[in-house]
């Protein structure tokens, strides 16, 4: 399979500074963007795609979602080869409640915390992670689907009176937790990793048409009213083309 990717992070129209941050491969992004395409090789293949969205007003939000993609970048590097299905979730939440505990540490007397979702691929394997409000969607056959829960007060009560901002769970909380679920990529599978500064800011309809280029969602984002970070992935997984 061809695997091409578009990533962007911007600061938005009303926040100062960018407390956003995605992991795509091993480079973070952060007030800039990147796209690439290249072919999968066959046998072990790594590849991680996150979003982190260091939470506005708690300090140093910035700093914590830092943290959290380059530690998961250093985290996917070093993945032995044959881990088996349980073992590589298994490994991923012991990597999380490691991070979870040097962000914590890291800011002592000072509450610093970030969200944390997208897809780490290991060999046919794909795993779908979530901490927090930021989304992380697949769109396949032509219907596009929200594979993440958030982890929000709104959510959790099944309250719409309930502000949708209020999360009770991501990484600089103790006993925080990460939700992995395990799927698999087809040819022609599409994915969306973003901060709620896009999902906040656009209708699941206008998400759904615009849904490959994180380009034109940023732009829709801001015409929305683009009062947060906005951080996008766009992933396309297409059938190698015969030579």
């Amino acid at each position: 399979m061809i695997l091409s990717y578009e990533v962007i992070s911007d600061v938005g129209l009303y926040r100062k500074n960018n407390e956003d941050m995605a992991l795509v491969m091993q480079q973070t992004v952060r007030d800039d963007s990147d796209s690439f395409s290249f072919e999968i090789p066959e046998g072990d293949f790594k590849f991680a795609a996150i979003v982190c969205d260091g939470l506005g007003g708690h300090a140093n939000g910035e700093v914590a979602s830092e943290m959290a993609c380059l530690s998961f970048r250093d985290f996917t590097d070093s993945l032995p080869e044959g881990l088996d299905e349980n073992a590589l979730v298994q490994a991923v939440k012991q990597w999380f409640r490691k991070i979870n505990e040097e962000i914590i540490n890291a800011s002592p007397g000072v509450k610093m915390c970030t969200t944390l979702t997208g897809i780490l691929i290991y060999g046919e394997t794909a795993l779908i992670l979530n901490s927090g409000d930021s989304r992380t969607y697949r769109r396949r056959h032509d219907s596009m689907r929200q594979l993440t829960v958030d982890h929000s007060k709104q959510v959790k009560t099944s309250d719409s009176d309930t502000p949708s901002s209020i999360i009770y769970n991501c990484l600089g909380v103790p006993g925080a937790f990460v939700d992995v679920k395990i799927t698999r990529v087809i040819p022609g599978d599409s994915f969306l990793v973003c901060s709620d500064g896009l999902s906040g800011m656009i209708s699941a309809e206008t998400m759904a048409a615009e849904f490959n280029s994180a380009t034109t969602l940023l732009q829709s984002a801001l015409i929305g009213g683009g009062w947060d970070n906005v951080t996008i992935i766009v992933l396309k997984f297409s059938e190698k083309k015969s030579d």
